[in-house]
């Protein structure tokens, strides 16, 4: 891809091409319009297309532009923590007789939290709004995904090695990404694991196969929860 080999003129000539796409994502994260002119936000999502332009792979499952939606609802959002921190500073300046003012303080530091939990919140939630963006190119649904989580933590481990040799191979991860569907009797041929099974579990493995291939930082996380 020339672009990501330094070819500043082609990536400036993409960045104008997609600039609506670009306010409109960071429209959806900030929930108002966008100025080209007067929101900084906007600077941060140009920032964070240029980055996704370089870091793009389509080893990661998804579109470049599904990619590129995700980072800069990423940065947008660490752009209004950063900020909001700013906006708040918290005073020091008291005495442990000073109860009034250590109140304040604990009340800063509470509302800076909650802030912080709010961020977090939105961060998993723009991460799962990409994961279903993405599993819809497989004609797959998360509440089909949660109908199919097996029951038993060992058979979650299970598929979840599956998926990981899905993620470390080559040609089965390709075959994935281009076909939408699991490579099953090459899959076979890697695993000790009968087709029924895999069959069975195809939405559920599909679904971690993208997870670990994808930048979630939240969604991975989950995962831990999701075989525990």
């Amino acid at each position: 891809m020339e672009i990501q080999d330094g070819h500043e003129e082609l990536e400036n000539d993409l960045i104008k091409q997609y600039i609506p796409f670009i306010r409109k994502t960071t429209a959806k994260v900030c929930k108002r319009y966008i100025s080209t002119t007067e929101d900084d936000e906007y600077s941060i999502a140009l920032i964070a297309f240029s980055e996704a332009i370089r870091q793009y792979s389509p080893e990661k499952g998804s579109s470049f532009l599904s990619f590129a939606s995700l980072v800069i609802r990423r940065r947008v959002i660490d752009y209004i923590r950063q900020e909001q921190r700013r906006r708040t500073p918290i005073s020091i300046d008291y005495t442990e007789t000073d109860k009034e003012n250590m109140e304040n303080v604990a009340e800063v530091h509470a509302s800076v939290q909650e802030y912080e939990n709010m961020l977090e919140n939105e961060y998993r939630r723009e991460e799962i709004i990409h994961l279903q963006e993405n599993l819809h190119t497989y004609g797959i649904t998360l509440s089909e995904v949660s109908e199919q989580s097996p029951k038993h933590q060992d058979a979650r481990e299970n598929m979840l090695e599956i998926a990981k040799t899905v993620v470390m191979n080559d040609d089965l991860r390709e075959t994935l990404i281009e076909k939408k569907r699991l490579p099953m009797k090459h899959l076979t041929n890697e695993i000790a694991m009968s087709r029924k099974t895999i069959e069975r579990n195809r939405k559920y493995i599909i679904t971690l196969t993208l997870i670990l291939m994808e930048d979630y930082r939240y969604l991975k996380d989950y995962l831990k929860e999701w075989i525990s």
